[in-house]
């Protein structure tokens, strides 16, 4: 289990992704940015 610290720079880093993937124009980035995102999630879970 991750800790609280941990988790706060987790969910920091997801919302920069969030943001990043709104934004992106590329398909093969965003591919890359969404599975990033998704990894993220589950290391919350």
């Amino acid at each position: 289990m991750i800790q609280e610290e941990e988790k706060k720079f987790f969910i920091k880093e997801l919302g920069r992704l969030i943001h990043d993937y709104e934004k992106c124009r590329e398909q093969e980035f965003k591919q890359q940015i969404y599975e990033d995102i998704m990894l993220l999630i589950s290391v919350l879970h």
